[in-house]
């Protein structure tokens, strides 16, 4: 009697659970939004030079039997300033262990440090110009990614590090 009740409460979850994705799939915009973001993205400029774009950098400390990668790319958002259009950039962090497991792969932007950060008004005024791996003691287990951000109208830079956990998660932000 318990074996046939358990198997009606999982075959009724999985149903209701498959109709509920097909209405949310039938909810999605249409794609003529995607071709007007692309059109007014054309004007964009970019702070990231062309030459850094898609190209991975691997940092590995000889203490920690992991290897980081970080990969920066143009994002598909742009930041509207009064000196013109900015495209945004990612960073792709992607952490393998030595036996090539993947531990995880994050992309981070910069709304991820709106969410750290004491002023985030400021954070949103700025486009991700690059990010650095920094070494950490053999004790930590933290990975630390210090992204810099350019504010476009006045040229400053302001310099985040992230503390990020082996799962990806960021602890907190200085």
């Amino acid at each position: 009697m318990k074996n046939a009740c358990l198997l009606l409460f999982a075959t009724g979850l999985l149903l209701a659970c498959g109709r509920t994705e097909k209405t949310q799939d039938n909810a999605q915009s249409a794609p003529a939004d995607s071709v007007t973001t692309a059109a007014k993205l054309r004007n964009c400029q970019s702070i990231a030079d062309a030459e850094k774009l898609g190209k991975p950098m691997e940092y590995r400390e000889s203490a920690k039997p992991i290897t980081f990668t970080l990969t920066l790319d143009q994002d598909t958002s742009a930041t509207q300033t009064a000196g013109g259009c900015y495209l945004n950039n990612t960073i792709t962090v992607m952490a393998v262990r030595k036996s090539g497991k993947q531990l995880f792969k994050r992309t981070l932007t910069k709304d991820d440090l709106r969410l750290f950060a004491k002023d985030d008004e400021t954070v949103g005024q700025t486009v991700l110009q690059s990010a650095t791996y920094k070494p950490t003691f053999n004790g930590e287990r933290y990975l630390l990614v210090t992204m810099r951000m350019l504010e476009p109208d006045s040229k400053k830079t302001r310099d985040y590090t992230l503390f990020m956990n082996y799962y990806g998660e960021i602890v907190k932000l200085r």
